[in-house]
This record gives structure tokens, C-alpha cells and sequence, in this order.
């Protein structure tokens, strides 16, 4: 599974039991980070997930900004409410390539669909890494 962390929405994408096709699940617009735990670990368990890559928004050098601090913080938290391993994933450039994904298609894009599409990319990406 795959999370594409924001303040205000958080993007989700599973992959198919054989890890073979990532695919844009949901975005959540949670009201709490409580609240998206508990939706996180739901959709987990539902999915038999048994890894999670969270976005980390590192700068154009690959040092931490403030955005990343608190993905860290929000891992930390993640990791202590489930048993499944949790690795950040670099997202740099994602959000502007789903919207270049968006545009090429001739579709218009609505934030929700940039976050979950967001996370599907990122999913795949990964998924790719680890078949090479």
C-alpha cells in the first residue's frame, strides 16, 4: 500500500495480491491523524497489506523539509498503532506528474484524484524497483 500524505488529503493505492499493478484506491480528507490511522489500519486489513510506503516530500537535494518532518512524525505514529513494516518513499516531482498524467490523458483533474493517482504512481515505482 501506498500513501501520499498531505495536511488536508491523504492519498491511498494498493497493488494486487502479486504485487504486480498498483491501482489509485481512495483519498481520505480525515479529521484527525487519529482518524487516519484508524482508516489506514482498516484499509490495510482489509487489503492484507503487508508493507506501506509513505511519501516522504524530501527537498531537491534530498535533505528534510518541514513537510517531511512531519511525515516522519506521522510514520512514527503509524508504526506504533500497526504491525506492518512502514518504509518512506522519495516523492519528489510526483504531484506534477500525475497532473502531467491528467493532462496527457485530456482529463481533468480535481485534487482527490491528484493525491490517490499521486500514491498509485509512487506504488508503482516502487513495485518496479523491486522487480529489477
Amino acid at each position: 500500500m501506498a500513501i501520499d500524505y498531505g495536511k488536508k488529503r491523504v492519498g491511498v493505492a494498493i497493488t494486487d495480491p502479486l504485487c504486480t499493478i498498483s491501482q489509485p484506491l481512495v483519498t481520505i480528507k480525515p479529521k484527525s491523524v487519529a482518524d487516519l490511522i484508524k482508516r489506514l489500519k482498516c484499509i490495510a486489513t482489509e487489503n492484507n497489506v503487508g508493507l506501506i510506503i509513505v511519501g516522504n516530500p524530501v527537498s531537491m537535494r534530498g535533505e528534510p523539509t518541514e513537510i517531511s518532518r512531519e511525515v516522519e512524525r506521522f510514520i512514527k505514529k503509524l508504526r506504533n498503532q500497526l504491525d506492518i513494516k512502514i518504509e518512506p518513499w522519495d516523492e519528489r516531482y510526483l504531484s506534477k506528474y500525475a497532473m502531467a498524467k491528467f493532462k496527457d490523458a485530456g482529463l481533468g483533474m480535481k485534487k482527490e484524484d491528484i493525491d490517490r493517482v499521486s500514491a498509485s504512481i509512487m506504488l508503482e515505482e516502487y513495485l518496479q524497483t523491486k522487480r529489477a
